[in-house]
């Protein structure tokens, strides 16, 4: 298995793309240490992932804590070996216009979640990294690539992902650690149910999709598991679109 005896840990791994990455490095090998914010769905998912390898550590924790993440870092070294691959998936998605009353608390939230997560996760693994010349794969979104109403702050987030994601390649290329990230479209989780379930709104999003479909969970999962296997040696800073195409319209 390609990643038998390596070390994942995984940000937002409750659900979603966070857990389908989750399920996929477990099931070829990997020691996964499982993050998410929210104990009983982490508890609940860990326990399935258990299922494709013994392996598992579910650590409940805040990705916009500073302090916090420096401490999973140590307690993941502790648990499963210094990191090898850090997959960066945690996010929120908060739409409302600019003039909304909770405008400045969804920014605030968006940005400590979405943008200040991934420096602090890559900040507490870099010396795991550096040892271990491994990799950083980040999730960000076509709206890294595109913007979309009412929803500033998630798109500038986003955005902010993949200019990090640009500027941790150059930083850590030196130590042999690559940085990159993938992009979801659409993709079929809690967090876009409400586009999904009015098939207007989504019929107008597929149709600038060349494929005409959502992505899944395990599209991007798959994705990740390219960018951070040896297949992928010689890809940093790259954000690659997982999106049936949208990007290219």
């Amino acid at each position: 298995m390609s990643f038998e005896g390596k070390t994942v840990v995984v940000t937002g791994a409750a659900q979603g793309i966070g857990l389908a990455i989750s399920h996929r490095f477990a099931s070829e090998g990997a020691r996964v240490a499982m993050i998410d914010v929210e104990a009983l769905r982490l508890r609940k998912s860990a326990a399935v992932v258990r299922s494709h390898g013994p392996d598992i550590l579910e650590i409940v924790a805040d990705v916009s804590d500073n302090l916090i993440m420096h401490d999973v870092a140590a307690h993941v070294a502790a648990q499963l070996g210094s990191c090898d691959v850090l997959v960066s998936n945690a996010g929120v998605l908060l739409r409302g216009d600019l003039l909304a009353s909770d405008a400045l608390a969804h920014w605030q939230r968006t940005m400590a979640v979405n943008l200040d997560g991934c420096f602090n996760t890559a900040q507490a693994f870099t010396r795991q990294l550096k040892a271990t010349r491994g990799c950083i794969v980040n999730v960000a979104s076509i709206h890294a690539f595109v913007a979309v109403r009412n929803s500033a702050a998630y798109t500038a987030s986003k955005g902010g992902v993949k200019q990090l994601t640009q500027a941790l390649a150059l930083e850590l290329g030196a130590d042999g650690v690559r940085v990159n990230a993938v992009a979801p479209g659409i993709t079929d989780t809690d967090m876009t149910s409400s586009m999904r379930s009015d098939p207007v709104a989504l019929e107008a999003f597929l149709a600038r999709v060349p494929l005409h479909r959502t992505t899944h969970p395990d599209d991007v999962a798959n994705a990740v598991r390219f960018l951070a296997s040896q297949e992928a040696a010689c890809i940093s800073g790259v954000t690659l679109p997982v999106d049936g195409g949208y990007c290219a319209t």
